[in-house]
């Protein structure tokens, strides 16, 4: 019987395949460069301006946490730093620093999405902090979502996980009730939260492929960001035209240096979002890219479309592009980028305190410290 090893096999199959793969990619290529403009010119691609003397002060939040086995089990080690940078003449100077921390023995039942809450919580408890301080921030940057995804809601027969969701989402409630007035929009002079995300390319994309002539259609997006319903008629036919481009090859495609998609509401393509009470009083947001060879990001912002313009979410966006900076590959404004590289000690740390926590059960010494003393009630 005749056989073919792995080797032979492979180069064969990548002489017969190469021609149709090269071609369908120039393909895609050459759609996505047709109907880039065509974006622009309705006003759902938007370039920005990018400031030459920059003054501005900003806080950055990054959170981690990471799991370690230990006994049969886990602990894990969570926390948030918050970097404040103030930025004068394009000058940039630090001018503070702040974090929480947790450490804890954790079961297996959704571990990630576990984390991922007391990652909010803790985002959460530094921009109150901060806030009470009486910090003059223009812009306060959290790596966390505003608010809970409908994904993130747990079942409730999870019993661990549905608790952790309830602490969050009252801490979050909390926050919103006793803070919204000191936030912009609410307060014209107060500063900007932020989530900034690298997520959902596809919002723009399935934007896009309704019928925008119509006010069903429209709905999505935030009309007074500048959106030219005369154009709308030039996007007909898109689903067609986007067949067979993934959204992330999209996006990259039409997004350029210093560009950002139009505002879109969060709340309407979406399933709902917790806490409820405070997400009817809006969520918006919009993709921004800095410069080709960054990473596309996310900005979430709270608020409606009676509280939002064109000139002020361009002015949030120029902000968020020059505070942009790589770091492996990987994209974030540089206080958040500053606040990263301090959590890099997590690991660390974590794992001293397994080996730490190791040795203490091995030597008794944790019994022994609980035991000691017992007999002093029993004193005459």
């Amino acid at each position: 019987m005749k056989t073919t090893n792995l080797a032979q096999a492979l180069a064969i199959d990548s002489q017969l395949r190469l021609p149709g793969s090269a071609g369908r990619l120039l393909k895609q290529i050459r759609d996505i460069e047709q109907v880039a403009p065509l974006f622009r010119d309705s006003g759902l691609i938007k370039a920005v301006k990018r400031p030459s003397v920059v003054s501005l002060t900003v806080s950055g939040i990054a959170s981690h946490s990471c799991i370690h086995r230990a006994l049969g089990g886990f602990i894990y080690a969570s926390a948030a730093v918050r970097t404040d940078l103030a930025i004068q003449d394009n000058k940039v100077s630090t001018a503070g620093s702040d974090s929480v921390s947790e450490l804890d023995d954790i079961d297996f039942e959704a571990q990630r999405k576990r984390l991922d809450l007391v990652e909010m919580r803790h985002c959460y408890a530094l921009v109150e902090r901060l806030l009470q301080q009486g910090g003059s921030a223009n812009l306060i940057l959290i790596d966390t979502p505003l608010f809970i995804d409908r994904e993130m809601v747990p079942l409730k027969r999870n019993v661990r996980h549905w608790a952790e969701f309830k602490k969050t989402r009252d801490v979050i409630e909390q926050f919103w009730q006793k803070n919204r007035k000191a936030l912009f929009p609410w307060n014209p002079e107060g500063p900007v939260l932020a989530s900034i995300l690298a997520e959902r390319f596809s919002a723009i994309v399935s934007i896009a492929r309704q019928d925008l002539r119509t006010e069903e259609g429209r709905k999505h997006i935030l009309t007074t960001d500048g959106f030219a319903p005369e154009s709308a008629a030039l996007l007909e036919g898109l689903e067609d035209r986007l067949s067979g481009i993934g959204d992330t090859r999209f996006i990259n495609g039409i997004l350029g240096n210093f560009t950002r998609t139009i505002a879109f509401r969060m709340t309407e393509n979406r399933s709902r979002m917790e806490p409820a009470s405070e997400v009817t009083q809006g969520v918006i947001g919009f993709h921004f890219r800095s410069a080709r060879a960054s990473q596309i990001k996310l900005a979430q912002l709270a608020g409606e479309e009676s509280d939002w313009n064109s000139v002020l979410l361009d002015t949030v966006a120029s902000r968020l592009m020059i505070l942009d900076m790589q770091s492996q590959k990987k994209a974030m404004p540089l206080p958040q980028l500053l606040s990263r590289q301090q959590l890099n000690i997590l690991e660390k740390f974590s794992a001293y305190y397994q080996q730490g926590l190791n040795e203490a059960l091995r030597s008794n010494d944790v019994e022994s410290t609980w035991l000691s003393g017992l007999d002093e009630g029993f004193e005459s």
